[in-house]
C-alpha cells in the first residue's frame, strides 16, 4: 500500500536535486544504451497493453531524463500519440492547466520551457487524456508499491486526473531509481515500472 507522509517539502526536494544530479552525471554513453534497453521492454509491454491503432500519450524527455524521442518515434508507427504541450498559448497567454497535442514526428519539435522539446499542433486541452488508453509519464522516481515522484511541478498529477478511470499509467526509470517514495495525498499512483532491465507490474495494480 502507498503511504502518505506528512508534508516535507525540505525532504522531497532533497530526493529531486540528488535523483536529478544522479541523472546528469550518467555519461552519455551509458544514457543511449539504456534508452535502447528500455525502450524495447517499453515497446514489448505497449504491445500487451494496448491495441493497435489506439491512443497512447507520452512524455517528451530532456536531455538527462529517460529518453522518449526514439521511443515516440516508434510508438507513433502503431498508435496515434498525445504528448504534453505547455508552453505560451497562441494568444501569449500561459498554460494554466495541463495540456495536449498529437505527436506526428520529432521533425515538428521544437525547444520548449525548461528544455523540453514542444509539439507543433494545436492545444486540444487537459480533457484529451481521457482518450488514451495507456499514459506514459515522467517521474524522478517509483516504488513497486505504485509510488511515484515527479519533478516537482505537479504537471503530471494534474494531469492524471482527467485519464479514464482504469487507464494504466507507466513510468521509465534507471535501475537506481526504483524504491518507494513518500507520498501526498494529490500524488498520483502508477501502475507499470520501465528500467533498462526490468518491467515491473506494481502491487497498486493488485
Amino acid at each position: 500500500m502507498v503511504r502518505h507522509d506528512p508534508a516535507d517539502p525540505a525532504a522531497r526536494y532533497k530526493i529531486r536535486a540528488e535523483a536529478n544530479r544522479v541523472r546528469q552525471s550518467r555519461p552519455e554513453a551509458q544514457r543511449l544504451a539504456d534508452d535502447r534497453e528500455r525502450d524495447a521492454r517499453a515497446v514489448e509491454l505497449v504491445a500487451t497493453l494496448v491495441p493497435e491503432g489506439r491512443v497512447i500519450a507520452c512524455y517528451l524527455s530532456r536531455d538527462y531524463e529517460p529518453g522518449t524521442l526514439d521511443l515516440t518515434d516508434h510508438l507513433v508507427k502503431r498508435y496515434r500519440l498525445l504528448v504534453p504541450k505547455i508552453g505560451i498559448r497562441a494568444d501569449g497567454t500561459p498554460r494554466r492547466v495541463p495540456d495536449w497535442a498529437w505527436f506526428s514526428s520529432r521533425k515538428e519539435l521544437t525547444e520548449g520551457p525548461f528544455g523540453i522539446p514542444e509539439p507543433g499542433g494545436p492545444g486540444l486541452g487537459a480533457d484529451a487524456l481521457a482518450r488514451a488508453e495507456l499514459v506514459i509519464a515522467s517521474a524522478l522516481g517509483a516504488g513497486p508499491d505504485g509510488s511515484r515522484i515527479g519533478t516537482g511541478g505537479g504537471w503530471f498529477d494534474r494531469a492524471l486526473l482527467h485519464r479514464r478511470p482504469g487507464t494504466p499509467v507507466l513510468v521509465l526509470l534507471n535501475d537506481d531509481e526504483v524504491q518507494a517514495q513518500p507520498q501526498l495525498p494529490h500524488d498520483q499512483t502508477v501502475d507499470w515500472l520501465v528500467t533498462p532491465t526490468r518491467t515491473i507490474r506494481t502491487s497498486i495494480t493488485d
